[in-house]
């Protein structure tokens, strides 16, 4: 692989990560704000956005893994990439819980106009803060990564 396509795709996965946050703390914003039909509709596409960015970069971040100048070794036998993975894959499985969520007031909405109520807001809420909180080992792990940590 050239040293141009390394940087092309470590460029699109910094770029794919750096949507999966934006997106995490839009998320985060908007539920703050007071719901309606609107809210939902915008809630529910910028969750959309979250998990298609963290699709991406995560075939891109396999892309590297695979091709990438540093070589499949330097990444599967790294402790460090491994729990990176895991922390990645807790994040992921912890989105769930608030995109059925979305998903089924947005329903809710465009049957009857119900809107979400407080205590709803309140769980889904919860469960943005702990993506957020965990989100922070990413970059920490991606950073000891890169100076040689558990290689």
């Amino acid at each position: 692989m050239s040293l141009v396509t390394d940087l092309s795709l470590a460029t699109l996965h910094h770029l794919a990560i750096l949507t999966v946050f934006g997106a995490l703390l839009a998320e985060f914003a908007l539920l703050r704000l007071r719901p309606s039909a609107g809210w939902i509709e915008l809630v529910a596409r910028v969750d959309l956005a979250y998990g298609i960015a963290a699709g991406v970069a995560l075939a891109v971040g396999a892309a590297r893994v695979a091709w990438g100048l540093r070589g499949a070794d330097y990444y599967l036998g790294n402790p460090v990439f491994w729990l990176k993975m895991v922390l990645f894959v807790a994040i992921g499985l912890i989105s769930v819980s608030p995109t059925l969520t979305y998903l089924r007031w947005r329903r809710a909405a465009r049957v009857d106009g119900r809107l979400p109520q407080p205590g709803e807001l309140t769980r889904v809420r919860r469960w943005i803060h702990l993506q957020l909180a965990l989100f922070v080992g990413l970059p920490m792990l991606a950073a000891m990564m890169a100076r040689g940590v558990g290689y």
